[in-house]
């Protein structure tokens, strides 16, 4: 058997068997600087889709209410924060079946404010309105931000949307 010559083995170059520190340092640099990006979105768009989620259970409940005055010619009675109206669950079922009025860091409250005197509307006497209640600061901000279209008053972290004016 024929031994291989010298020649034909390279030589190993030892300084490449890995990276240097200074690329692993470069590339920790950009992961660190991309997820200093990415953090502030995605904790904006969490608190956008927590608000998305109080204002589709706002418009639930609109929709039962107002349904329910549509059949019985009455508007619900007034309940307690976190308290779903019996008459929307009971009978027809206005609501969803298991639908809570305490959400993740909100509750809701139906609101029957009679008798009411609007400056400006004297045929106003009563207002329906349903009251959401959130927890932390960014929540009320992305709530009002998102619902800020709509006939919408706020104190504090009470927002409370106007559903009728009779």
């Amino acid at each position: 058997m024929r031994q291989p010559s010298l020649s034909v083995i390279q030589p190993r170059d030892s300084r490449r068997g890995g990276f240097s520190l200074i690329e692993l340092l470069m590339a920790v640099s950009i992961v660190g600087i991309l997820a200093g990006l990415a953090i502030p979105n995605m904790r904006s768009m969490t608190w956008r889709a927590r608000a998305t989620e109080v204002a589709a259970d706002l418009e639930v409940v609109r929709v039962a209410t107002v349904s329910f005055n549509g059949d019985q010619f009455l508007w619900p009675a007034e309940t307690g924060p976190g308290v779903v109206p019996p008459e929307l669950i009971s009978g027809d079922g206005y609501l969803p079946e298991g639908f809570s009025f305490q959400g993740n860091g909100y509750e809701l409250d139906y609101d029957f404010l009679s008798p009411v005197v609007i400056a400006g509307e004297p045929g106003t006497n009563q207002l329906i309105a349903v009251s959401v209640l959130v927890e932390t600061d960014d929540l009320s901000n992305a709530v009002i931000e998102l619902l800020g279209g709509s006939l919408v008053f706020s104190l504090g972290r009470r927002h409370t949307v106007i559903i009728d004016r009779s």
